[in-house]
């Protein structure tokens, strides 16, 4: 199924639910072989890295010369996710700051991580944190420069499981739905002003992954007067969306800018004029 993953960006945090096994491993294959050419950092973690590495063969991809060079690094659950014997997921976004790090001092341009995830229904210590992981890892993507996928298999995981983990992540993917940055939420840092900028859809199914992102905001800007929601190139945000915004405000000085008058609304219905330091324009606050 060409085209599922196509439109990525670094800065892409994708939950994709598949359940085909030919479709994922097509679809893995073609997300790390285009970075190649892109000379960006290249990560697949999960249980098939010799159909992987395989499947890159069969593309042309000079795979020896790339896990030589250090581009290329393909491994199991229990080489990465699960290298302490169970799931630590503090260590593993430790870990990925890291590498991002590593990888910028070493030129890359970006990072590509394919995480295949049915290791999580295996009986490990600290699976039950993935959700809380799926959405803390959001802080990882935000400058732009990580590209991430998270391949669930419908097949092997709860319904109500992959819904729950799908809320952590700003995008999805699905069988027959490939990812559509003009319908899935975009975030990414801003430090002049300080806060975040969001794009494409901001709603119900994203908004644990929203509400991570602006919590972190709050957080690390302890120096910092106001934080800085620009919005402009939000299409379309929903009453949950709205609310993470105004919860998040109560916590913390904000400017929430760039609106459009159907936002305004929503946000004054559900309260923004009661909240002191919160301010809603369509603009930029002089």
């Amino acid at each position: 199924m060409a085209g599922v993953l196509d439109r990525l960006e670094l800065g892409d945090h994708v939950c994709w639910t598949v359940d085909d096994d030919e479709v994922r491993r097509d679809a893995i294959v073609s997300v790390l072989a285009d970075g190649v050419s892109e000379h960006h950092k290249l990560i697949y973690a999960g249980d098939e890295p010799a159909a992987v590495l395989a499947g890159l063969g069969r593309r042309g991809v000079a795979t020896r010369a790339l896990l030589e060079s250090g581009q290329l690094w393909a491994g199991t659950p229990e080489g990465s996710y699960l290298a302490g014997g169970g799931f630590d997921p503090e260590g593993i976004l430790a870990h990925w700051h890291v590498g991002k790090a590593r990888a910028r001092a070493e030129g890359y341009r970006g990072m590509r991580v394919v995480g295949d995830m049915n290791w999580a229904r295996r009986q490990v210590p600290g699976a039950d944190r993935l959700e809380w992981y799926e959405a803390k890892v959001n802080t990882v993507f935000t400058d732009g420069y990580v590209m991430g996928v998270c391949a669930y298999d419908r097949r092997a995981f709860d319904p109500m499981c992959l819904r729950r983990l799908a809320l952590a992540h700003p995008a999805a993917a699905g069988p027959v739905l490939p990812f559509d940055p003009d319908t899935s939420l975009r975030i990414r840092r801003t430090e002049e002003p300080y806060g975040l900028w969001l794009s494409g859809e901001a709603d119900m199914s994203n908004r644990h992954a929203l509400a991570a992102m602006v919590d972190e905001a709050l957080l690390s800007g302890d120096e910092q007067p106001v934080v800085t929601i620009d919005v402009t190139a939000l299409r379309f945000a929903d009453t949950a969306a709205a609310r993470v915004l105004l919860d998040a405000a109560r916590r913390g000085r904000m400017h929430i800018v760039g609106c459009s008058p159907v936002l305004i609304r929503l946000l004054h219905f559900h309260g923004a004029a009661s909240i002191r330091g919160l301010v809603v324009a369509a603009g930029y606050p002089t």
